[in-house]
C-alpha cells in the first residue's frame, strides 16, 4: 500500500554503517502534515466513525476510490501516528486482551498479603516481605498451581500464570521460593482486574470506593475512542496532493 505514498520521497546518500559508505535511499524520515493554512482553509472535513471492517486502505477504497490514500488519513489525524492507533477490529481486540491480560488473579482481603515492610522472626532471620516474580505459588487444599507474573498491592491480587488446576475460595495459597502465604479471598481472570478506578465524575481516583474499571473495559473504551476520525472530503484530496507533493520534495 505504501508505494504511491514513498515514490514522492527524494532519494538522499545516506550512511548505513557510518563507515564513509553512501548508499540511495528514500528520505522516510521526513514526517508531513497538513499546513496551518491550508488546513484552516479546508471546511470540508467529515467525521467517520470506523467500523470492524473498516481497514484504512478499505476506507480509502470507500472514500477516496483508492486504497493508496490511506495515509491521508494519518496526515490529518493528530491521533494517528502508527499503524497501531489505528482500532482494532473486535475479533482482534478481543484476543489482544486475552493476550495482554492472561492469567488468573488470585485476590486477598488485604494488601499486606500481597506484599508489606520487610521484618524478622524471633530469631532476627529476615521473614519474606513479598513474593518472587516467577516463582510457583500453590494452593493448599486444591493443589492448583501457576507462576507470578505480577504482584499487584494497590488492588489486592497475585497474578498468576500457566495455571494449572482450579484455586479454590478461602484456601491458602504459599510461593515455592519465599514461603509467603495468604488465604485466598477470590479468584478472577486478571482482564477482569480493576485498572482504575472513576469516581462519580468520570475521573480516576485510587479510591476503591468507587466505581472500578476493569482492565477489559479499560482496552475497550481506549479502542472505541479511536474509532471517530476525521477525513478530508474528496473535492479537496487534488490540493491537499499538490501541497504533499511540493513539501516532500524541497
Amino acid at each position: 500500500m505504501a508505494e504511491k505514498y514513498f515514490k514522492h520521497y527524494p532519494i538522499i546518500d545516506f550512511d548505513v554503517k557510518n563507515d564513509g559508505n553512501l548508499i540511495e535511499a528514500k528520505d522516510i524520515f521526513r514526517s508531513i502534515r497538513v499546513s496551518t493554512d491550508t488546513d484552516d482553509a479546508i471546511t470540508g472535513y467529515e467525521y467517520y466513525y470506523i467500523n470492524d471492517q473498516d481497514r484504512p486502505d478499505v476506507l480509502a477504497t470507500k472514500l477516496y476510490g483508492d486504497a493508496t490514500l490511506y495515509w491521508l488519513f494519518w496526515m490529518v489525524n493528530n491521533t494517528l501516528a502508527t499503524y497501531n492507533d489505528w482500532p482494532k477490529s473486535q475479533s482482534v481486540l478481543e484476543k489482544f486482551i486475552k493476550r495482554k491480560y492472561s492469567g488468573k488473579a488470585l485476590v486477598s482481603s488485604v494488601s499486606t498479603d500481597i506484599t508489606k515492610n520487610p521484618s524478622v522472626d524471633e530469631n532476627n532471620q529476615p521473614i519474606p516481605h513479598t513474593f518472587t516474580m516467577g516463582e510457583k505459588v500453590v494452593g493448599s487444599t486444591s493443589s492448583a498451581f501457576g507462576f507470578v507474573i505480577n504482584i499487584d498491592p494497590t488492588n489486592k491480587q497475585l497474578v498468576l500464570n500457566d495455571v494449572q488446576g482450579v484455586f479454590q475460595d478461602n484456601e491458602t495459597v504459599t510461593g515455592s521460593q519465599s514461603n509467603k502465604s495468604f488465604t485466598l479471598s477470590s479468584v478472577r481472570n486478571f482482564a477482569d482486574s480493576p485498572h482504575h478506578y472513576i469516581n462519580s465524575d468520570g475521573n480516576k481516583t485510587t479510591s476503591e470506593t468507587t466505581t472500578s474499571v476493569s482492565n477489559h473495559d479499560y482496552e475497550q473504551e481506549l479502542n472505541d475512542s479511536k474509532r471517530s476520525i476525521r477525513y478530508i472530503k474528496v473535492d479537496y484530496v487534488p490540493q491537499i496532493l499538490r501541497e504533499f507533493k511540493s513539501m516532500i520534495r524541497e
